[in-house]
């Protein structure tokens, strides 16, 4: 079994990257709490039904720091995976250096264009980790999520501390 698995999942993924940004919905399999004594580390196993890559984050051209998702859906119609109309190129930032000196900076983020198909078929299996807590509120066996956050394909597809909200059911 974990044969077919391993097959499957490098035969789907083998075309994304080892990390990358996605949304994941499915019900809730199994939850595993850490014991006492133990670091704090939620863990839960994730029956897919729906997935998708998102595109990289954008982030503040002055900071860096990444700017939040918002509006991003499984159901959205927005296709990542063709050309987009931006460029990846973040507007010149104006800086003044001191001395009456003045320059700017362009920042280029690198295009990511994913295949055509979902990172994850259903019937597909990730494990999302909270580090850090023992429990997350609301997220129960048997329970529908939409998560997201960085996939990681490298042994197998793992979330760790992902976004997630709490759906009635994933049939709507």
């Amino acid at each position: 079994m974990t044969e077919t698995f391993h097959s499957q999942l490098s035969t789907r993924l083998e075309t994304y990257p080892q990390r990358f940004r996605a949304r994941v919905a499915g019900r809730v399999e199994r939850v595993h709490i850490s014991h006492r004594e133990a670091n704090p580390r939620f863990e839960v196993i994730l029956l897919v039904e729906r997935s998708k890559p998102l595109p990289p984050a954008k982030t503040h051209p002055l900071t860096g720091m990444p700017i939040a998702e918002t509006g991003e859906d499984l159901d959205d119609t927005v296709d990542i995976c063709a050309e987009e109309e931006n460029t990846g190129r973040a507007p010149a930032v104006e800086t003044d250096a001191g001395f009456g000196t003045r320059f700017s900076v362009i920042k280029t983020a690198p295009r990511v264009l994913y295949p055509d198909f979902s990172p994850l078929a259903p019937g597909m299996r990730v494990k999302l980790i909270w580090l850090g807590q023992r429990q997350v509120p609301g997220i129960v066996a048997g329970g529908y999520l939409r998560v997201s956050g960085m996939l990681s394909t490298r042994d197998e597809p793992v979330i760790y501390n992902p976004r997630y909200e709490i759906v009635p059911s994933l049939e709507s």
